[in-house]
């Protein structure tokens, strides 16, 4: 993949080019049809990915029901941060509301990067933090506003 093509996703920004062309000599682009799901909750995740265009729901297991606890609609989104975190499990699972186009990028790049630079590692890692704490917040204001609502058979 073209580092250019890297460089124009958000997480990425101000990158040095030797950092953006080791991450995108392992990086590929995957097309994904609308409905099909990217990750599965509890899956093991070595992959990191970033959303180019589309729409994604992150859904969460609870009983037999996934709850829809996020969307990501934004260029350059990141999908999969337990990548970065043992047990490299995921806390969700995500689907393409609508046909998407991701940049998957293993998890050993970054940590090649890490290890050469590892203050660069933990600008990244900061951004990984900041794009989960957000994710958090979207999810508790959904979970929110569903307890608000009144049950099915209750409301008017």
């Amino acid at each position: 993949m073209d580092p250019a093509e890297l460089e124009r996703l958000g997480f990425f920004a101000g990158l040095p080019r030797w950092a953006l062309e080791l991450l995108a000599a392992d990086a590929r682009e995957e097309r994904v049809a609308a409905g099909r799901t990217v990750l599965h909750q509890h899956d093991r995740v070595r992959t990191v990915q970033f959303l180019v265009d589309g729409a994604l729901q992150i859904l969460v297991r609870v009983g037999d029901d996934d709850l829809l606890v996020g969307m990501l609609g934004g260029h350059g989104e990141l999908v999969g941060w337990s990548a970065f975190r043992p047990p490299y499990r995921s806390t969700a699972s995500v689907r393409c509301e609508r046909p998407s186009r991701l940049v998957a990028v293993p998890a050993a790049a970054f940590e090649a990067l890490f290890e050469r630079d590892p203050a660069l590692g933990h600008l990244l890692l900061g951004r990984v933090a900041a794009g989960v704490a957000d994710r958090l917040e979207q999810a508790r204001e959904l979970l929110l506003a569903a307890a608000a609502e009144p049950p099915a058979g209750e409301r008017s």
